[in-house]
């Protein structure tokens, strides 16, 4: 009996001392982790610093620490053991911090939740290099992931269930966590590289996207719209039959008048005397578009919609879900065939789908296209417009809403020995010496495209306009070194706001010619196009007319607005006396947008036809 009791006490004084071992062997892994993730921080932040020149907030590097650490502590608890943590996390935090720098140099603004959502979109964008590099960046933190877990252990689904259970939790309670994150780190909605820069990377995507889930459970109530709606007017367009003439709309990739940045950056015009001319009789009118350097999709929704882009992330993927009278459903509503065309793959920016809930008939894209005549595989806008007006046929068989979205002019601006350099940068900058040789060549094959159009159109309405400023390095690169925008957005000036997001606009009015329209937003392009067709209604577009005396530009979550020749900037529901106006204006239609393209669409009840009244 005393041997049986001798054994039993051995056994538990083992099995104490195991626990103890483990619990040490434990803690000195967990220890590993947090001093091997402190020095992955440091390590990171310096390369951000120094390779991407981010300029980070070194006061806030404790919060970039510490949203390491909880994705490092989180695979620690998958594969309870420090190195093996530490290669799943430093595979998953390099893919996210590098990748999140790249976009901040290219387009001037951090990840968003959008990004992630349509990650797809990161491998159609990347080509050569770039595109083995996105596709390591998220096979390689995958496949760590995969083969280092211990998925037998109890543990690891413990730890999924904890984690799974706080996402279920934010998700619920996602309006609530949203104002407890930024009471304590504060938010600035127009500049989210500085949120970035004072939160660190990981607490940033965790408080925009408890922002994004928030968001999207506000969609308005029938209440909500009716109080909307009284002042509003109520009429489709209705377009008599002898002004259905054909339009054209031209959407210039990364095009605006380089010439703006002085002769020591530009000591040649790349742009041809005929464009000038053509500019000049316009009295130079200008497009102000809600993007600079990326982010096409949002330049096109506006002018294809009506309604400015307002938040952040790409519109046609996290906020267009339904069926909408757009210009190109109204415009099919009154006879027109309604063809977009773009020489890119169609799921670029979800194009394929957004472009057949805004009313287009048929697609044209990559795959209808010859593009052997490219650079780099961007099919150069001669071609393309060649190519369109074949496809399109006879132009008097019927009338025509003719969208064209260009794909040469986009980043990097890549040439050719079949189109080498014609002009060259007054300063070196590679980025520039391309851009400048796009927009020669673009200029030209417009001009030629207008030329012709004129010609064998002439009572045609041409619209033409480029949808963003071209990127010309880190952190605005060119633009600041020749004076025109500061190197962090947070020291905009109105100014530089408003030449951040304005280019050419050329609208030819038929036999009229080319038309003096000054500075327009291009969400009034809709309502310009169906009120030069003849309509006395503008249907949805014309919901977003500004406030009498003024232009309003919403852009990243801010606005500026145009009024007496003056420039005022507002941040994003701002109480500011000479604010109130037009961010009551942003806020009503923000609403009717949320409404028609993502809510019940109870505003489009109000819509009656002219001939009916």
């Amino acid at each position: 009996m005393q041997r049986t009791n001798e054994v039993s006490d051995n056994s538990a004084y083992h099995q104490r001392s195991q626990r103890l071992a483990d619990c040490k062997i434990t803690s000195a892994h967990l220890v590993a982790t947090v001093v091997a993730t402190a020095l992955l921080t440091l390590g990171i932040r310096l390369i951000l610093n120094n390779s991407f020149d981010l300029e980070l907030e070194h006061r806030f590097w404790y919060r970039d620490f510490a949203g390491n650490l909880v994705v490092s502590v989180f695979f620690f608890s998958l594969t309870r053991h420090w190195l093996r943590a530490m290669i799943v996390a430093s595979l998953f935090l390099c893919s996210f911090h590098f990748g999140n720098a790249g976009k901040l140099v290219v387009l001037g603004t951090p990840f968003s939740p959008d990004d992630f959502m349509n990650v797809k979109n990161l491998f159609m964008l990347s080509k050569d290099w770039l595109l083995v590099v996105a596709i390591a960046s998220i096979t390689l933190p995958i496949g760590a992931f995969v083969l280092l877990v211990r998925w037998r252990a109890l543990s690891t689904w413990v730890s999924f269930g904890v984690f799974f259970s706080v996402v279920s939790l934010g998700i619920f309670y996602s309006t609530d966590v949203r104002s407890s994150l930024d009471r304590e780190f504060g938010n600035s909605e127009w500049n989210q590289p500085l949120n970035y820069k004072t939160r660190g990377l990981m607490l940033h995507i965790v408080q925009e996207s408890m922002r994004t889930l928030s968001k999207v459970k506000v969609i308005p109530t029938q209440a909500n719209i009716s109080s909307l709606m009284a002042a509003l007017p109520h009429h489709r367009p209705d377009i008599k039959s002898t002004n259905k003439r054909n339009v054209h709309m031209i959407v210039l990739e990364s095009f605006f008048d380089p010439n703006t940045l002085g002769k020591q950056w530009v000591p040649e015009d790349p742009l041809p005397e005929e464009f000038h001319a053509l500019w000049n009789a316009t009295d130079k009118s200008t497009a102000l578009t809600p993007v600079f350097g990326g982010y096409t999709a949002n330049a096109e929704f506006e002018v294809l919609c009506g309604f400015p882009f307002t938040g952040y992330g790409v519109f046609f993927e996290g906020f267009l879900r339904h069926n909408a009278p757009c210009l190109p459903a109204m415009l099919a509503q009154q006879g027109y065939r309604s063809i977009a065309s773009h020489p890119n793959v169609p799921g670029f920016w979800n194009r394929k789908l957004a472009y057949h809930l805004t009313g287009f008939d048929t697609f044209w894209s990559k795959a209808d296209f010859d593009i052997s005549d490219s650079v780099s595989g961007v099919l150069l806008d001669h071609s393309f417009y060649d190519q369109v007006f074949d496809k399109l046929g006879e132009l008097d068989d019927g009338p025509v809403f003719n969208y064209m979205l260009t794909y040469h002019g986009h980043y990097p601006y890549s040439t050719n020995e079949n189109y080498p350099n014609k002009v060259k940068a007054g300063k070196d900058s590679w980025l520039l010496q391309g851009y400048l040789n796009h927009v020669y060549y673009k200029s030209r094959d417009l001009m030629a495209l207008v030329s012709r159009l004129r010609q064998d159109d002439p009572e045609a309405l041409v619209v033409i306009f480029g949808d963003h400023l071209p990127s010309l390095g880190s952190n605005f690169g060119v633009y600041t070194d020749a004076g025109k925008l500061a190197a962090d957005r947070k020291n905009f000036t109105p100014e530089m706001l408003r030449y951040s997001s304005s280019t050419p606009l050329i609208v030819i009015n038929g036999r009229q010619g080319p038309q003096k329209l000054g500075q327009v937003p291009l969400y009034r392009l809709p309502a310009i196009v169906t009120g030069m067709l003849g309509s006395t209604g503008a249907g949805i577009a014309g919901w977003s007319s500004n406030p009498p005396g003024k232009i309003i530009r919403p852009v990243y979550r801010m606005h500026y607005y145009l009024q007496d020749g003056k420039t005022i900037a507002c941040g994003f529901g701002s109480k500011r006396s000479d604010c109130i106006e037009s961010q009551d204006w942003i806020t009503r239609v923000k609403t009717l947008s949320t409404d028609i393209f993502a809510g019940a669409q109870h505003s489009l009840q109000y819509l009656d036809d002219v001939s009916a009244n």
